[in-house]
């Protein structure tokens, strides 16, 4: 679905759609919560594998995190910025599908 339209079903503007994918602006719960009934999905779908890097983590330093997971989160903004791009939904199923087996192996 591309930006414009995921901001008009969301009442919000294209700029804002932008900030929230960027993480230069949180998304409230309630607006987590519209945007799950417009992309069909769960929320937990916005939190899945947290709990796997979390225990990971736990030898992070707690007055930060570790510069790997900065670039981790970088990596998943460049991840989800061109998955975004990707117009056909079947191409975007096999993505999803081609990611989880590879966090299994």
């Amino acid at each position: 679905m591309p930006q414009k339209e995921l901001a008009r079903q969301l009442g919000i503007s294209f700029q804002q759609v932008q900030k929230y994918e960027s993480g230069a602006n949180r998304i409230s719960a309630s607006k987590l919560w519209q945007l799950c009934g417009v992309l069909d999905v769960t929320p937990g779908y916005f939190f899945e594998g947290l709990n796997s890097q979390r225990s990971s983590a736990g030898s992070a330093d707690k007055a930060g995190a570790p510069e790997t997971d900065s670039r981790s989160a970088r990596q998943v903004l460049d991840l989800n910025q061109a998955f975004q791009k990707i117009a056909d939904t079947r191409v975007r199923r096999q993505i999803v599908q081609l990611v989880k087996s590879l966090g299994r192996s």
